[in-house]
């Protein structure tokens, strides 16, 4: 006894998620899968220390020799279904030579991660206690440490607007480190 299946037995015993296809120069049948509805926004953070290692501003070069500064960056990040996230930075920052009164950068950006593991990115910038504004270029690179965990190393490039207390501005450029890890 043989059993013969034709086309439309097949289709109408497969699950409505998947459709088949046949060509026309062929008896090849493929099934496709239909679209996947679209995940939610996902919600991840980071935390970690920043230490800017030189710094270019009004007319002097001072490095992480003359002015150790760390900072203790921490943020929730807004993943799409796309590379691109939205990251909500907050930065407390210490200057230990000067023993300056606590600063505050609020940090947001969005990031845009490619090969799952390299991230290029822009943040606005606002410091509280010095009233320094701009913005923040970044590439990153992760490694992953558990199934929801990364390390991170990255490279920033902060531009900033700065005023001394004599009402006097001028633009400052940074290299920095930040260090890591994202979950």
């Amino acid at each position: 006894m043989t059993t013969t299946l034709s086309a439309q037995t097949i289709v109408e015993d497969t699950d409505e998620s998947q459709k088949i296809e046949e060509t026309e120069d062929s008896k090849i049948t493929k099934v496709t899968k239909a679209a996947q509805p679209e995940k939610p926004p996902r919600f991840g953070g980071h935390v970690g220390i920043v230490i800017p290692i030189v710094t270019r501003g009004n007319g002097t070069t001072t490095t992480i020799a003359d002015n150790f500064i760390i900072g203790f960056p921490f943020a929730l990040v807004v993943r799409t279904n796309s590379p691109a996230a939205f990251d909500f930075e907050f930065v407390p920052i210490i200057n230990t030579p000067s023993n300056q009164d606590f600063r505050f950068l609020v940090h947001p950006g969005v990031t845009y991660t490619f090969k799952k593991k390299n991230t290029v990115g822009l943040r606005g910038a606002y410091e509280f206690g010095t009233g320094s504004y701009g913005f923040t270029p970044l590439v990153a690179r992760s490694f992953k440490l558990t199934k929801k965990t990364n390390y991170f190393i990255e490279a920033d490039f902060p531009v900033r607007w700065e005023r001394r207390p004599n009402r006097t501005r001028f633009a400052s450029v940074q290299f920095a480190v930040h260090s890591g890890i994202s979950f």
